[in-house]
C-alpha cells in the first residue's frame, strides 16, 4: 500500500502511465515497477520505470531494458546497468500533490535525454567530457582499485603506497608524509598504517581527458588513448617504462594523473617472466608491452582526495586560510562556534596555525550554547576545543593556550586576531594593546548584543579608521554612550549569588560566528573588509536600525585620538 499518496492521486498516476503504454510489472517492498516504451526519434526504447518515493525527493528510476543497436558504446548519463540519469539531483522539484504530472515530467525528460544521446554527437561528447571521471571510476571495467590521495609533492616523480586497515575496510593511500597517513588512520579508527616501497608514478596534464569511443580496457588501448589525449603525457609514461627499473621489482605498476577535472589513475599487472628478464633493462619490458604484452588488461584507479588542500579549498572560489596564523581569544559560546568555521576554511594548514586562547573551564551552565558537550565538562575550554577539532581535522595545527590574554606577549604575531570573548572590557584591553603596538595586525571583534537581539562584528586595523573604543563617545558628559545605539530596551541579566550572566539562546553565538565568517570570507576573497562595522538583528528584535559602515575615528578617542597618541604621564 502506498501510504504517502492518496487513492485518487495514485489512480491518476496509474492512468497516466497506462495512457503512455506502460503496464505494471511488480509491487514489492513499496516499489512499484512499470515497463513500456519511450517513443523516441529513431524507434521506441523499452524501459522500466520504478517508483518508491511518492514524495519525489528521490526521482523515479529509469532503466533501459533493450539497448538500441544504434547507440554508441560510450554514452553519457547511463551506467553499466542501464540506469539513466535524466535529472541532476535537486535540479527539478517534482510535485508530490500531482504525481501524474510529476511522472509525465520524468518520462518527457528521459525521452529528451535519450534522443540527444542517440542523435547529437556534440551533446554526447560534451557531457561525457564534463563527467569523465564518473565514467572512468564507474565505467565498463570490472577492475577498479579505490585509492585515497593525500598531499603529494608536485616536483616528485612518484610516491609510495601506504595501507590502512579498519575493522571493515582496507584502504590504499598515497601521501608524501607519514604524519598525514597516521593522522588519517587515527581519524578512521584504523590500525597503524604500513608502508610499501611500490611506487605510484605521478603525472600531470593541463589537457582535459579525451573522450574515447570506449573506455580503454587493455594496455594497447590505454596507450592509444593517451596519445589521443595528450602526446606529452604519453611520452612521459613511455619514458618511465623505458628508464625506471624500480617498477619492475613489483608485480604491477600504477600511474596517477592530475587533470583539469581531477585525478585519475590506471595501471596493469606485470607478466612475471618478462618482468624478471627486463629488470636490468626496462626498455625490454616496454617493447613487450607494445607487442604481445599489450593485450593484457588494465586496472583503473578510483582516486579520492583527502589532503587539506582539497578538503578546505574544494568548495571555495577564492584562497582559503592555508598558511595564515590565526589567534582566537575566548573559547566560550562565540569562540566555540567561530573556531570550527575557521578550521573548515583551512586554518591551521600549511605553515599556518590556529591558536585558541582561554583560561576558563567548561561548566554545566556552558553546555546549552557551546559547541562542545558533556565529554568536555570540567576541562579547560581551549584544550577541550582544540582536542575535538584535532580529532575531526587531524591535519590542522591547533594550539590550546591556557593563558590570560594579557600574558600572551606574541598575540599580534599573527595574520588575524579574533576577539570572541564578547566581553567589552577584554575587547577594550585588546584594542588598547593593538593601538599601542603600532602593528598592522587586524583584530576582528565579534559580540552578541543584549539578550541575543543582534550580533555585531568590528574590524580594527591601521590608523585610517576607528578603533574599537571609537564606537563609544569620548566626552565625559556621554559616559560610555554608544555612537551607534542598537538596543531599545534594557539587557536582562540573571543573578545567582554574587555571580550573574546574560541569558540568550544558542542561535545568538551561531549567528555571531556566521557574521564573523562572512567578514573573513570578504578578507580572503576581496582583500578588504569594508564595511568594517556590521550588525545583524534577529527578526522582530526590539532594536534600532544600524547601517553597516566604515566608522570614522574620533579625534578625542582615549585610545587612538590625536591627543592620546603619546603615552600619558602618570602623576605621583
Amino acid at each position: 500500500m502506498d501510504t504517502s499518496v492518496s487513492g485518487e492521486r495514485l489512480a491518476e498516476a496509474l492512468r497516466c502511465l497506462r495512457a503512455r503504454g506502460f503496464t505494471p510489472t511488480g509491487n514489492r517492498r513499496g516499489v512499484r515497477s512499470f515497463e513500456g516504451g519511450l517513443p523516441c526519434k529513431g524507434g521506441s526504447i523499452k524501459i522500466r520505470f520504478d517508483i518508491w518515493d511518492w514524495d519525489f525527493l528521490v526521482y523515479p528510476a529509469i532503466t533501459i531494458l533493450d539497448w538500441p543497436a544504434d547507440f554508441p558504446s560510450l554514452v553519457p548519463h547511463l551506467d553499466e546497468k542501464g540506469r539513466l540519469c535524466y535529472f541532476a539531483h535537486g535540479s527539478i522539484v517534482l510535485d508530490q500533490y500531482d504525481p501524474a504530472e510529476s511522472i509525465a515530467q520524468c518520462l518527457d525528460q528521459a525521452q529528451f535525454v535519450l534522443e540527444c544521446i542517440r542523435w547529437d554527437p556534440e551533446y554526447r561528447h560534451g557531457d561525457i567530457q564534463d563527467e569523465f571521471l564518473v565514467h572512468w571510476f564507474r565505467g565498463q571495467s570490472a577492475t577498479l582499485w579505490p585509492v585515497l590521495l593525500g598531499t603529494v609533492d608536485p616536483a616528485k616523480k612518484s610516491s609510495n603506497y601506504w595501507f590502512i586497515k579498519t575493522e571493515t575496510t582496507s584502504y590504499s593511500v598515497i601521501s608524501e608524509t607519514a604524519e598525514e597517513v597516521k593522522a588519517l588512520a587515527t581519524a578512521l579508527g584504523a590500525e597503524a598504517p604500513t608502508q610499501s616501497k611500490c611506487p605510484c608514478w605521478l603525472l600531470r596534464s593541463e589537457v582535459i581527458p579525451a573522450v574515447p569511443v570506449a573506455m580503454p580496457a587493455s594496455v594497447n588501448e590505454l596507450f592509444a588513448w593517451l596519445r589521443e589525449w595528450d602526446k606529452d603525457l604519453y611520452q612521459r609514461v613511455q619514458l618511465i617504462l623505458e628508464r625506471e627499473p624500480s617498477y619492475l621489482a613489483y608485480s604491477f605498476t600504477t600511474f596517477a594523473v592530475q587533470t583539469p577535472l581531477g585525478w585519475l589513475g590506471f595501471g596493469f599487472d606485470l607478466e612475471p617472466v618478462h618482468r624478471l628478464g627486463a629488470k636490468k633493462n626496462p626498455r625490454l619490458y616496454k617493447q613487450f608491452l607494445h607487442k604481445r604484452g599489450g593485450e593484457r588488461g588494465i586496472i583503473r584507479l578510483s582516486m579520492t582526495e583527502f589532503g587539506p588542500d582539497f578538503v578546505h579549498s574544494r568548495n571555495l572560489m577564492f584562497p582559503d586560510l592555508k598558511n595564515k596564523r590565526i589567534a582566537v581569544i575566548g573559547c566560550g559560546a562565540i569562540g566555540s562556534h567561530v573556531a570550527p568555521g575557521l578550521i573548515r576554511l583551512g586554518a591551521g594548514t600549511g605553515s599556518g596555525r590556529l591558536n585558541l586562547i582561554d583560561t576558563d573551564y567548561m561548566w554545566t551552565e556552558n553546555l546549552g550554547r557551546h559547541v562542545l558537550g558533556y565529554p568536555a565538562l570540567f576541562k579547560r575550554k581551549a584544550e577541550a576545543l582544540a582536542s575535538e577539532l584535532t580529532r575531526q581535522f587531524p591535519q590542522s595545527k591547533i594550539n590550546a593556550r591556557v593563558d590570560n590574554v594579557r600574558d600572551v606577549h606574541d598575540l599580534f604575531d599573527a595574520d588575524l586576531v579574533i576577539d570572541a570573548t564578547g566581553e567589552e572590557s577584554v575587547s577594550e584591553m585588546v584594542n588598547a594593546r593593538r593601538v599601542r603596538s603600532g602593528l598592522d595586525t587586524p583584530v576582528l571583534h565579534v559580540r552578541i548584543r543584549g539578550n541575543g537581539e543582534c550580533v555585531q562584528t568590528f574590524w580594527a586595523q591601521g590608523e585610517s579608521y576607528a578603533c574599537f573604543r571609537c564606537l563609544l563617545h569620548a566626552g565625559h558628559k556621554n559616559y560610555r554612550e554608544e555612537r551607534f545605539p542598537v538596543l531599545k530596551g534594557e539587557t536582562q541579566r540573571k543573578q545567582i549569588g554574587c555571580g550573574g550572566f546574560t541569558p540568550y539562546a544558542v542561535s545568538a553565538p551561531m549567528s555571531a560566528a556566521a557574521l564573523c565568517m562572512e567578514v573573513i570570507v570578504d578578507w580572503l576573497q576581496r582583500g578588504q573588509t569594508s564595511p568594517r562595522f556590521r550588525t545583524r538583528a534577529m527578526a522582530n528584535a526590539n532594536v534600532f536600525a544600524v547601517k553597516d559602515q566604515d566608522v570614522a575615528r574620533l579625534p578625542a578617542c582615549p585610545a587612538c585620538g590625536a591627543e592620546h597618541a603619546k603615552p600619558a604621564t602618570v602623576r605621583q
